[in-house]
């Protein structure tokens, strides 16, 4: 059977808030999937280097609640709107991004760090980030339970707990 593009309202409704992490994981996968590389005389995998990093999207904007006379009193926003953020884990070499997930305005990007790697294979791979994500808990998950290598700016500031 011949496969056909999805039509754009299923494309829409895919990308819609309820499925975006859906869609996300599941293009993510599917691209990693054919970036494997190697052939059948090398059982080696090749190390990658995987940088995990936050950006603002600018320009992008979401709708939130807002407390009653529309001021939110997290940010001093009165416009109900705010900036879309999202953190996502990018290769190295090739500038794919193997995963992205929203980083909502309740929360921040260290909280988002595990979830974003949970599905991404990164046994013996290098996970790089910045200073943000120098946590003991980053470092731990990262060689314990994904099996990776990891280097993590260390600033002058930051204390050794």
């Amino acid at each position: 059977m011949k496969e056909r593009a999805p039509v754009r309202t299923a494309t829409a409704a895919m990308a819609s808030n309820e499925h975006a992490d859906a869609l996300d994981a599941a293009v993510s996968a599917w691209i990693t999937a054919r970036m494997t590389t190697g052939s059948a005389a090398t059982s080696r995998r090749p190390t990658r280097a995987v940088a995990v990093d936050g950006k603002s999207l600018r320009g992008a904007r979401r709708r939130h609640l807002t407390t009653p006379g529309g001021h939110d009193g997290d940010t001093g926003n009165t416009n109900g709107t705010e900036p879309v953020h999202l953190l996502a884990a990018i290769d190295h070499t090739t500038g794919v991004v193997l995963a992205q997930t929203d980083v909502h305005g309740k929360t921040n990007e260290i909280t988002r760090f595990r979830p974003l790697l949970h599905g991404v294979d990164l046994a013996g791979h290098v996970v790089t980030a910045d200073a943000l994500h120098t946590q003991r808990d980053h470092a731990t998950f990262l060689v314990t339970e994904k099996n990776a290598h990891y280097l993590l700016i260390v600033k002058r500031t930051q204390n050794g707990s």
